[in-house]
């Protein structure tokens, strides 16, 4: 279990019981946890006394400071399961088939904050695309598992793991971005340019799309939309900085392109 695991587990056990008391006896590395988080400030009222039969954690009235909580709200961001958009699950593919090429032991368990089921359609993609050979998949009670045999990368497997991700022109070609100065003035904005200028409908879609991000990344696509809706025609400046996150969000892109075609007509 990886260190930041340790620490989040800490973290809200303190947040989820405070303010209260504690009294924990702890082994070696436990108190190890304790100490770094109490001398970074992230917990407040707790100490750590070492004593012949062991360390001790405890406090009168123990609680999660706001440095603690960012640290914990970081964490949790981290330990959030990844979303297989083109450019991670081509990530995802190179770290599965090197795990291939590795020989790796423990190749049934998913590569890092990857879903069980995520994991698995990328093998099965693998497998059927001819990436790998020597692998195939099973399923008992319901459950996959792989059986080897010589498995190995093949080499259109190998063009894969060594090149990075491109965005296929398919892709580039959906969503059309033409900016004249900064002016919006005969800007094509749509999925295959097919503008919806329903402004309504448009609105409740992108609440629903907003239900499924995280916090930070809500934040992020509200201060965006923010700047679409806005009256001020020189946009393209603004959302300049956002060009990585709209890349990874491409149903943003579409819906708040909906709304900018809408607001260009009805510019005076």
């Amino acid at each position: 279990m990886s260190n930041n695991s340790e620490y989040k587990d800490i973290l809200i056990m303190v947040r989820d019981n405070s303010p209260n008391s504690l009294e924990l006896e702890l082994n070696t590395v436990q108190s190890n946890y304790y100490k770094y988080l109490i001398n970074q400030g992230y917990i407040y009222g707790a100490k750590v006394e070492e004593y012949m039969s062991g360390d001790v954690v405890y406090g009168a009235s123990v609680f999660l400071t706001k440095k603690g909580e960012v640290f914990l709200k970081q964490l949790l961001e981290e330990a959030k399961p990844i979303r297989m958009t083109a450019r991670n699950s081509h990530e995802q593919m190179q770290i599965f088939l090197e795990r291939v090429e590795n020989n790796d032991g423990e190749l049934q368990i998913p590569n890092d904050r990857v879903r069980e089921r995520d994991y698995f359609d990328l093998a099965k993609e693998a497998i059927s695309t001819g990436l790998v050979k020597g692998l195939s998949i099973k399923y008992a009670s319901n459950k996959p598992f792989f059986i080897k045999h010589e498995m190995r990368v093949t080499k259109k497997g190998f063009e894969i793991l060594e090149n990075e991700f491109e965005q296929s022109n398919s892709e580039t070609s959906d969503t059309v971005f033409n900016f004249h100065g900064g002016d919006f003035s005969g800007a094509q904005i749509g999925t295959n340019n097919i503008q919806n200028n329903n402004y309504g409908n448009t609105l409740n879609e992108i609440e629903q799309y907003l239900s499924t991000l995280s916090e930070s990344e809500k934040l992020e696509a509200v201060e965006i939309l923010e700047i679409v809706k806005s009256t001020e025609k020189e946009k393209s400046g603004a959302l300049s900085k956002f060009t990585s996150f709209l890349e990874n969000h491409p149903n943003l892109v579409e819906l708040t392109g909906k709304l900018l075609v809408w607001g260009m007509t009805q510019i005076n």
